[in-house]
């Protein structure tokens, strides 16, 4: 390569070279001179200290207290755990350290969030302590974080914008690289074992709890975080500080503001949206669907957008999917689950009672016999990523979706937008969606989550623990722990759709659709 400098005398060459660094060292603060650089003290497995989630209004129970709860979580575990075989991780042994270092008094909102980073480590997603994030002290910065490709920015929810619009992107908090800020958040919210799309998801909304996380990772609290902003071209940076005095939210608000109802967009195209899987927005939006549905019947295309939708209940997917199944279709079976024997499952036919899971134990003689064919077709070829030991859990269970006669077929192309605010049952509404013949996903993946979660109360702290007791298998043998749903076409959002000020999105899905139909016309 030429070398560009030999192009200027010499001299000149270093006088430009000395003028310009000067001048950069000017415009921005030196990030060696306000902060050092460094990592942080943060490892997940690190799990002795009962100090860093205490917080006003705490309570206290004595040592021989917190080991019997630590020997009922382990029973809770041995006997209920659907994902604790699926890992090598050692609960037994992490249970034992964390009983040898218990205080002679012990904090109860320290041991939640002890117990919480505990079971986030076995590759449960639905594991958890309830309520643990209301625990941890409750004051932080009143920003919160997006994420663009590789870089993560800055930005305020009321008003929406961006919170440096000069330097939108954060380098470091407090020193700390914001990458290692991201791991902590993922591996304390989520778990070590999950998805990408589930350590953002839930990593996201520890991000306003500063202090917590300053604890967590070996940094020291004070009046004011310090961060090192970055530009768009990553050539300029400045240092910003705020306060830490605001008051958090027990979840920060869902980002990218999208609406709640269904309308139609231009170019004959159909939008439905898909704002919940649980609670008053679902009841709405499967009590509206048929005249929604009506409507579109004669659009070319049809956007479905899911994002954000979180999770709950299956029954917004049994409304919605027989509308893609044409009338002659066959029973689709999409979910294989294996459950935990338990003295609850002791008539593995009676176990799932829910409408919403329609659920056939495979040796049931009343399932259709359609729908064991399906079932049959499925696992000609199907290899389970994990293999639930035999002694353990029961056989397997399936679940099919059928064309139903009320639901007229909507034959035309259809376009799914899904993102990493999809978990549970929002995962179980994507994944049968996705491969599914005129359905094609776009965005970001989902959580990855399913589980059947239950709650075990601890005697002494009266901490409750939610433990998956389901082994969920999407079609295709994968997990959905761990792992999520993939889009057939990536699109990631960018920084002024998380604040509502665009949907860039949802207007290249448009423009996709609309050179489909052109090149089609051609």
């Amino acid at each position: 390569m030429r070398n560009r400098t030999a192009l200027f005398p010499q001299s000149a060459a270093r006088k430009v070279m000395i003028v310009g660094l000067l001048a950069m060292t000017l415009a921005s603060p030196s990030f060696g001179r306000d902060v050092e650089p460094r990592g942080s003290g943060f490892h997940p497995y690190d799990l002795d200290r009962n100090d860093l989630g205490r917080s006003e209004g705490d309570r206290f129970i004595s040592r021989a207290q917190a080991a019997q709860d630590l020997d009922a979580l382990a029973e809770a575990i041995d006997g209920n755990s659907s994902y604790i075989t699926a890992s090598t991780f050692d609960y037994r042994g992490a249970l034992a350290r964390i009983k040898a270092a218990l205080p002679e008094r012990v904090s109860v909102n320290g041991l939640s969030t002890q117990l919480n980073k505990f079971v986030r480590l076995f590759g449960d997603d639905h594991a958890l302590v309830v309520g643990w994030e209301k625990r941890i002290p409750q004051t932080g910065i009143a920003v919160q974080i997006g994420r663009a490709d590789a870089r993560y920015f800055l930005y305020t929810e009321s008003p929406g914008r961006l919170f440096d619009e000069r330097h939108p992107y954060v380098r470091a908090i407090d020193g700390v690289p914001i990458e290692e800020w991201i791991r902590a958040m993922g591996d304390i919210g989520q778990g070590p074992l999950s998805s990408v799309s589930a350590r953002f998801s839930r990593g996201y909304r520890l991000f306003p709890y500063t202090n917590y996380l300053r604890r967590e990772m070996g940094l020291a609290e004070a009046p004011e975080v310090v961060l090192e902003m970055v530009s768009e071209n990553g050539r300029d940076s400045a240092i910003r500080r705020l306060p830490v005095d605001a008051p958090v939210k027990a979840m920060a608000a869902k980002p990218f503001r999208l609406p709640d109802d269904s309308r139609m967009l231009e170019g004959n195209v159909g939008y439905l949206r898909v704002p919940a899987h649980r609670g008053e927005l679902a009841d709405r939006f499967i009590a509206q669907l048929p005249e929604w549905m009506r409507r579109f019947k004669d659009t070319d295309a049809l956007v479905i957008d899911a994002r954000q939708g979180g999770g709950g209940r299956r029954a917004v997917l049994n409304a919605l999917f027989p509308y893609f199944m044409p009338a002659d279709a066959s029973p689709y079976v999409f979910n294989v689950v294996k459950l935990r024997q338990r003295p609850e499952n002791a008539d593995p036919t009676q176990v799932f009672d829910d409408p919403d899971k329609q659920f056939w134990y495979v040796t049931d003689p009343k399932a259709p016999a359609d729908e064991r064919a399906a079932y049959a077709r499925l696992t000609r070829n199907f290899v389970p990523a994990w293999n639930p030991p035999a002694d353990r859990f029961t056989d397997w269970y399936f679940m099919a979706l059928k064309p139903s006669a009320d639901k007229p077929y909507y034959g035309k192309p259809v376009y799914m937008l899904i993102d990493w605010g999809l978990g549970s049952a929002g995962d179980i509404f994507t994944s049968a969606f996705k491969g599914y013949p005129g359905i094609t996903l776009v965005g970001t993946a989902t959580m990855g989550r399913s589980g059947q979660g239950v709650e075990f109360p601890l005697p002494n702290s009266q901490l409750e623990v939610n433990l998956s007791t389901m082994a969920s298998f999407q079609k295709t043998g994968e997990r959905y722990d761990t792992v999520g749903i993939q889009p057939d076409i990536p699109m990631e959002p960018v920084p002024g759709d998380w604040y509502g000020a665009s949907d860039s999105v949802l207007t290249r899905v448009q423009a996709l659709i609309a050179a489909r139909q052109t090149s089609a016309g051609n």
